[in-house]
């Protein structure tokens, strides 16, 4: 009860103190709650990216996700090779294969649409231990070939396709033309592995019973399993490996060199760097926070010595060493619980702005704010109270030492600041500094690394004047090619016609985008077994080229073939220089090969300059085949609209003509080409998907880090001068000028910044290494990175550094020697 009835007390006279000391109270709060409430966001979202899975899955730690790998690096996953993997491997409870697609989706008389759903095996759901909210789940007969054809349907999609109507479960559809019945609903947060509209099971029919890879295709997305208690990833590995080292002795046609990719759920799912890239930016919160404790400890101190009467009296009166320690604590206990509730509400709206900024149909990511974050919170906010409590608690120390009223103990007299006080403020300083040149060098190369993405080179002229949008065509409605041929023909005419537009053609990707990957062989060559060689194929309208204004380096374009219907193709000079050699490319005879064979063969007839297609990171052109969109048409298609006036004067009348022509196209990405070229985490291959939101984040904690470090020294110069009055007062009454007065504040400011600024940039070398798989076309060690951070340091330090010394010109001497 008495330590009890102490601690009360001193809660009561910390509150007291803190709210008569207003400044110093929201100044410490402001800072912290800031420091904590970025510490935090950033836990929470490394904690839902590295480790939380998917959304009411159970034990997501126990599921790995596996593909296998082709000598070329291509990845897919043979769903005869999963069998064996299910059959003979122990390390697992079960498995699953998952395949996904378009699926045309319809009800009784009613017009029918296009969604994406999962053909999944029918112990998904077992596996991953979710149930359906509504109705039952699959079941093995569902599987079986010739069964009837059943749909469980995602909330979202049964919320706003049938408005939650009670009785669907039983309910007769249609899906891709087919009977089908709904069976059950999923509930509300989840999906698996995307965002789908319905799953479906599994089909054993077709290619998927096809061991090994057909060139330029996939037979499922992963298979995925649970491991059983105990057992570990590295072991589920090995035994994956073994598998198919036995299928390569048993098929060395389809299955030499294919190795299993066993992985857990950040490494599929986020990348195989993603603990890098996360915990580097956990790392740097943890720099900023420590900056905002090396301030407030500064703040603090300086508190503490302005106190020293108070304290003095209540030591002579017998206050016990510990009391005053505790009282000293109470105050930052009390500073940090202000913060941290401050920091509670910016964490939960910054996961929240975060979560929407960077949504993703295909990444599933369960940002819940639970118990977990609000224990690091607590713990957070205990630990920064007993740091920045340090320096005061160690004052009140070295006093009770000392057991007198000396000057050097709390300078109570004011003259001049102790020495060993100097140096403690001089060391925060510098620390402050060091930390924030880390994180500026750090956020520097991840930043010149994005542009170098950004702004790569695409070949493109003037893609601010291009218009750009997918066409979804409802499957049903246009069945065949000639169907959607014929929509596409009164397309491009109807936009060519819209006022404002020069030119306009379809493609089935766009610029910087993916093409179709295929094999190919050309005439008179050997055909390599594994699709070593395959390449990109695009299907182009006949104006394709004039949009882009790339017009032929040798031989012409489509247009005298999309109607004549002739075989032909184009290739760019990256094929050319790669496969032609030497040679003249014009005349040659090629002919790709997909899941159906091997096409006819096309001939050669004009060479394009090089336009990005992809290449995730844009630093190189990759080999390319043109082929006339006519010959090849796609139902999900992208127009490009060239303008002779600003985009967004013609973008509605172009938006009108494809909703005039057919009501029920789905338009997509509807921009400029610029636009398209910005950063998109889905169009990014695994290892740089995440990497726009690290070049993002980090120049934000960069600025933070910064500015409290400003502040940090600002604050212990602002200290320092009002310590020094008298001393300057002295100083200008036997004849120091105002260069003189600036250059003393100057050099005492700056000296502590250039020791730390050194310590940072030799911590920023070793820490740019660390991101070394994050940058693209750039060194860790990138000079202008290692130079810009510090002259922003010095400039933002200088500044900081002026402002008190202004008020030291404003000394008065004669006022400044009568100073107690």
């Amino acid at each position: 009860m008495p330590l009890l009835e102490g601690l009360f007390y001193d809660l009561r006279l910390s509150l007291r103190t803190l709210c008569r000391d207003k400044a110093f109270s929201l100044a410490a709060i402001a800072m912290l709650a800031l420091a904590i409430g970025l510490n935090v966001t950033v836990f929470a979202i490394m904690n839902t990216m590295l480790f939380r899975g998917f959304p009411l899955v159970q034990q997501n730690d126990a599921l790995v996700y596996m593909q296998e790998r082709l000598p070329s690096g291509r990845t897919f996953v043979s769903y005869l090779d999963f069998e064996d993997w299910r059959s003979q491997a122990n390390a697992f409870e079960g498995m699953a294969f998952e395949a996904h697609g378009y699926r045309t989706f319809s009800e009784a008389a009613d017009r029918s649409i296009d969604a994406l759903a999962a053909n999944v095996s029918t112990n998904t759901f077992r596996l991953l231990r979710v149930s359906p909210m509504l109705g039952r789940d699959f079941v093995p007969a569902d599987e079986v070939p010739g069964a009837p054809v059943v749909a469980i349907l995602n909330y979202r999609f049964w919320e706003s396709r049938f408005s939650k109507r009670p009785d669907i479960v039983g309910l007769n559809v249609h899906i891709n033309g087919d009977p089908a019945t709904i069976i059950g609903v999923m509930p509300p947060g989840f999906d698996f592995p995307y965002e789908f509209g319905f799953w479906m099971p599994l089909q054993r029919t077709g290619d998927l019973l096809r061991r090994g890879p057909v060139p330029g295709a996939y037979f499922g997305f992963l298979a995925f399993g649970r491991l059983r208690p105990g057992m570990a990833l590295q072991q589920a590995r090995a035994e994956l490996e073994t598998i198919n080292r036995n299928l390569e002795a048993v098929s060395p046609a389809t299955n030499r060199g294919v190795l299993p990719v066993v992985q857990n759920w950040s490494q599929f799912f986020i990348g195989p760097d993603a603990s890098v890239i996360y915990g580097s930016l956990w790392a740097a919160v943890w720099f900023v926070l420590l900056i905002a404790c090396a301030n407030l400890a500064n703040l603090s101190l300086a508190r503490t010595i302005g106190k020293s009467k108070d304290l003095s009296t209540r030591i002579a009166l017998g206050a016990s060493q510990v009391r005053m320690m505790r009282h000293i604590l109470m105050d930052g206990i009390v500073l940090a619980a202000a913060a941290g509730i401050v920091a509670w509400w910016i964490t939960k709206w910054s996961v929240r702005a975060w979560a929407v900024a960077t949504a993703s149909h295909y990444l599933v990511l369960d940002y819940t704010i639970d118990g977990s974050t609000l224990a690091y919170l607590v713990g957070v906010c205990v630990l920064s109270a007993s740091v920045f409590s340090l320096a005061p608690v160690a004052k009140v120390l070295q006093f009770r030492v000392v057991g007198n009223f000396k000057g050097d103990a709390f300078n109570v007299r004011g003259t001049t600041q102790s020495l060993r006080a100097k140096r403690l403020g001089s060391v925060l300083v510098g620390g402050q500094m060091a930390l924030a040149m880390v994180l500026l060098a750090g956020a520097g190369v991840l930043v010149h690394s994005l542009l170098n993405i950004v702004d790569g080179p695409t070949g493109v002229r003037n893609p601010q004047n291009i218009l750009a949008g997918s066409i979804g065509l409802p499957s049903a409605k246009y069945k065949g090619p000639a169907s959607r041929l014929q929509y596409f023909d009164q397309l491009e005419t109807h936009l060519k016609a819209v006022p404002g537009v020069e030119a306009a053609s379809i493609a089935t990707a766009i610029p910087v985008g993916f093409g179709s990957l295929r094999s190919f062989e050309i005439e008179g060559r050997p055909n390599p077994s594994d699709g070593g060689d395959a390449v990109q194929v695009l299907a182009a309208g006949s104006n394709y080229f004039r949009v882009l204004e790339a017009s032929a380096i040798s031989g012409r374009d489509f247009s005298a073939d999309q109607m004549t219907g002739v075989p032909v193709a184009i290739v760019n000079q990256s094929f050319a220089a790669r496969f032609f050699s030497g040679e003249e490319p014009l005349g040659k005879r090629l002919r790709t090969t997909d899941r159906n064979g091997s096409g006819e063969w096309r001939t050669v007839v004009g060479v394009v300059p090089n336009i990005m297609q992809g290449d995730a990171t844009r630093q190189r052109f990759k080999p390319l085949i043109y082929v006339p969109f006519r010959q090849q048409p796609a139902g999900r298609t992208f127009f490009l609209v060239r303008t002779a006036v600003p985009p967004n004067q013609v973008a509605q009348a172009v938006r009108a003509e494809i909703q005039e022509l057919e009501p029920d196209v789905v338009l997509e990405d509807f921009r400029t080409l610029k636009a398209s070229f910005a950063f998109d985490r889905d169009s990014m291959d695994l290892a740089h998907a995440e990497m726009g939101k690290e070049a993002a984040v980090a120049p934000i904690l960069a600025i933070v880090a910064l500015l409290l470090a400003a502040v940090g020294l600002y604050a212990v110069i602002a200290h320092s001068i009002s310590q020094r009055v008298k001393e300057i007062g002295v100083r200008m009454a036997i004849g120091a000028t105002q260069t003189d007065i600036r250059q003393m504040v100057l050099r005492e400011g700056m000296l502590p910044v250039l020791f730390g600024m050194t310590f940072g940039l030799a911590a920023a070398l070793a820490v740019n290494n660390i991101l070394r798989s994050q940058l693209v076309g750039i060194s860790p060690y990138d000079p202008v990175s290692m130079a810009g951070a510090p002259i922003a340091l010095i400039l933002i330090a200088v500044l900081a550094c002026l402002v008190p010394a202004r008020r030291a010109l404003s000394i008065d001497p004669a006022v400044a020697l009568r100073h107690d």
